[in-house]
């Protein structure tokens, strides 16, 4: 397989076509919550609802669910603190360190956490079959590696957005134009890991932190270049050219050797120092030949090696504490568009009871009727929220929401709430 390598300017020249192809069925809803709370609204007050009440009733429950992240973000931040590899140094410390015991506890601890935050952010954790893929082929683009999953106590990779993208393939043909081609990406991928003692990188990472790393808009067929430690593999078509040649420059050698010490057998001792002289000749010339060789190899890896970092370095959108941080933000965003939804749903059915079924299912009509996409909504999330809330309840018959007014001075005077 041959990897084109692209200038650094081209890189960057995906696109992503509106509205979305080949949207991947997924929990996540691509709206900020002003977004469908405009919808709605205006939706509602065709119907002739009072929208200002509505309205506002939406924006007070986007601020309850900010006020549970609030706590749930400063939570994270304390607990990351101590895994934390860019975090500052002081020459005071006021805590105790923690014992080896204590920190594996406790890195177990963050990792759910981070899979919390991740699964109300309506990710996807890849299954190692997907990865292994990933790793046996590469796109267009990309680079086949090598990854050294033994260097790991733990890796984990998340995915959202399926869908598809436009990105510019060099033609075969000569002087022809880049053809645009669909992709199938990720628009975001978060890679979560934590080191072993003995590992076997590139650079070694310390193995006392949890490394988080998020990127935007990847191929997934390229998922494995965004996994830490990984190495370049050459294909079979690079290493043909370098190695034939090589080859072909010893056999060449091999046979002038032998026929010059053919002739040094036949023209005797009058012409061994000539022929020695060629002798040595040759072989200056083969190692010579021998190390342009090695050049060669060592140049092909830098160039795929080059490939990867720039791939890295457009593609990256945050490390660390501050992608946790976005972690949360969006999971708040996702929590708010849920709950606000449901209970629109539960308070258009007037007086009538829903099922969690019937809930769903008219949630995704609205969705698809907003974005134009299958959105598969996850009502069981929203129906939590909105019982914390004391928004909605539960009966014989099924789900009702009390009434917009009621629900206006509830939240008002609501302090926060926790699961």
């Amino acid at each position: 397989m041959i990897k084109a390598f692209w200038p650094w300017s081209k890189w960057n020249l995906g696109r992503i076509p509106m509205p979305m192809q080949s949207w991947g069925r997924e929990h996540f809803i691509p709206l900020k919550t002003q977004e469908l709370i405009a919808s709605l609204v205006s939706h509602a007050s065709d119907e002739g609802v009072n929208s200002g009440d509505l309205s506002k009733l939406f924006k007070q429950l986007v601020v309850l669910v900010h006020q549970q992240y609030r706590f749930h973000h400063e939570q994270l931040v304390l607990l990351y603190h101590d895994f934390d590899p860019d975090v500052d140094e002081t020459p005071i410390q006021v805590s105790r360190p923690l014992t080896s015991e204590e920190r594996d506890l406790a890195a177990r601890e963050l990792f759910s956490e981070i899979s919390d935050s991740l699964e109300f952010a309506n990710y996807r954790r890849l299954k190692p079959s997907e990865i292994q893929e990933a790793m046996n082929v590469a796109s267009h683009w990309g680079v086949r590696l090598r990854i050294r999953f033994t260097s790991f106590r733990r890796l984990e990779v998340y995915g959202r957005g399926d869908i598809i993208a436009k990105r510019l393939k060099r033609s075969w043909y000569p002087f022809s134009p880049p053809l645009e081609v669909d992709v199938p990406i990720y628009q975001r991928l978060v890679v979560v890991f934590r080191t072993k003692e003995l590992q076997n990188l590139p650079e070694l990472l310390d193995p006392d932190c949890v490394h988080v790393r998020m990127f935007k808009n990847i191929p997934k067929l390229d998922v494995d270049m965004m996994l830490p430690g990984s190495q370049v593999r050459l294909t079979w078509m690079d290493t043909g050219r370098i190695g034939v040649p090589t080859i072909w420059g010893l056999f060449l050698m091999a046979s002038k050797l032998a026929r010059n010490i053919w002739f040094l057998a036949m023209l005797g001792a009058l012409k061994f120092f000539s022929s020695f002289l060629l002798i040595i000749a040759i072989v200056v010339a083969s190692l010579i030949y021998g190390v342009k060789s090695v050049f060669s190899y060592t140049t092909t890896k830098r160039r795929y090696q080059l490939s990867v970092a720039r791939n890295l370095y457009f593609q990256n959108l945050d490390n660390n504490l501050g992608a946790l941080l976005r972690l949360v933000d969006e999971a708040e965003q996702q929590e708010s568009l849920e709950a606000i939804l449901a209970y629109y749903v539960l308070s258009r059915s007037g007086a009538g009871h829903l099922s969690s079924q019937q809930i769903d299912e008219r949630a995704e009509e609205i969705l698809l009727s907003i974005t134009g996409m299958g959105i598969d909504f996850d009502v069981e999330d929203a129906l939590r929220d909105l019982v914390c809330m004391g928004l909605i309840r539960m009966t014989e018959r099924g789900w009702i929401a009390i009434g917009v007014t009621e629900a206006i001075e509830r939240t008002a005077t609501h302090r926060g709430y926790q699961e």
